[in-house]
């Protein structure tokens, strides 16, 4: 199957689209579970105590898998096989910079299709518009969603 640049880049664009509006989506569904009405009554709402809580057990998590990762890399620099394999990789990928990463003028590697997403958004005014509606509308998510967290980091750390 033959697929055009631009198909590739429409592709790229609705997938990076989609992926605002559910980043939009799981804002606004926190900030709706915490403000339901019925949830309330219930007392089923969500406490964003709570979402502190799951951000510290993410960052405990990724506590231990960058020291893992340290550990990794600090005997990586000690096994012989492991260290050849590093330096070939970044020895094949530098001197392959150009059709992996492309060339000034965007004819080959990853900055090609950069140009065609581009090229795709400047002649396309509706992909346009829902790409920068989908973007802010995400970003107001957030910041509703940043200021709920924020409203209760007195009640969450003290």
């Amino acid at each position: 199957m033959v697929v055009t640049l631009s198909e590739f880049a429409q592709l790229l664009i609705a997938t990076v689209d989609l992926l605002l509006q559910i980043l939009e989506n799981i804002a606004t569904l926190l900030i709706h579970a915490s403000t339901n009405n019925t949830l309330a009554t219930q007392n089923a709402n969500l406490n964003f105590s709570n979402v502190w809580g799951v951000a510290y057990g993410a960052l405990v998590a990724n506590y231990w898998i960058s020291q893992i990762l340290i550990e990794t890399l600090n005997a990586t620099k000690y096994n012989i096989d492991a260290l050849k394999n590093f330096s070939l990789a970044i020895n094949y990928l530098g001197s392959n910079a150009t059709v992996v990463f492309g060339d000034i003028n965007a004819n080959s590697g990853i900055s090609y299709i950069q140009k065609g997403v581009y090229q795709r958004l400047v002649t396309n005014q509706t992909e346009l518009n829902s790409l920068a509606l989908s973007l802010s509308k995400t970003f107001k998510a957030q910041v509703e969603l940043l200021i709920k967290l924020t409203e209760a980091i007195n009640k969450t750390f003290t």
